[in-house]
């Protein structure tokens, strides 16, 4: 459904206020994402008040960096993925915990110098194909991130945006052919395999 001027005039008026550090506006952006990044969040960890912890923390961290966002959409995938990756790290912190911390240092001491020269090369074409990233729409953009670093489906991706599949296709096809217009087709096959390897970390 195709949305009233009025409700755009309204979400361009919000964000200029969001971005300008509006306590009133980061009040209406909470009130409307919360409960759904939320239950996100619930989906990744089992105890109700881990996930409010890490919805709270997240919220923190969007305010922190409140003037980035041009939409509510780039706001709504920063909250998905951030929260996620709180998630993830909260599973793997625990589980270390557990008795794999041991495992994982051993593993790190019986790495090489070619593996550590290896990562770094890579770290650079992940920036370097970052670099392209960030100057898709702003839509495109999240929709290319959350499809190809964070894995998630079309129609996860539409569910999350409020946006149909298709758009969701429509817009990542767009968005590769961009890239591959910007950085050649070799380099953007390969930015993107190294891209999913160290989707963690960014």
């Amino acid at each position: 459904m195709a949305l009233s001027k009025n409700v755009i005039q309204d979400e361009v008026v919000l964000m200029q206020q969001f971005r300008a550090g509006s306590e009133d506006a980061f009040t209406t952006v909470y009130r409307q994402l919360y409960q759904r990044v939320f239950w996100f969040a619930r989906k990744f960890v089992d105890e109700t008040e881990d996930a409010r912890d890490l919805t709270a923390e997240t919220f923190v961290q969007l305010w922190q960096q409140n003037n980035t966002f041009p939409t509510l959409d780039a706001v709504a995938a920063f909250l998905y993925v951030t929260v996620r990756n709180k998630c993830y790290n909260l599973l793997k912190h625990r589980q270390m915990k557990a008795g794999r911390r041991d495992d994982l240092l051993r593993q790190l001491n019986e790495r090489g110098d070619n593996d550590f020269f290896e990562e770094q090369v890579q770290l650079q074409l992940v920036s370097r194909i970052y670099d392209a990233v960030n100057k898709l729409p702003p839509r495109m953009k999240a929709i290319f991130l959350l499809s190809y670093r964070d894995g998630l489906k079309p129609a996860e991706i539409a569910e999350l945006l409020q946006i149909k599949p298709q758009t969701v296709i429509n817009q990542r096809v767009t968005a590769v052919r961009l890239l591959q217009s910007a950085l050649g087709k070799d380099f953007l096959l390969s930015s993107l395999l190294v891209l999913l390897k160290y989707r963690d970390i960014f």
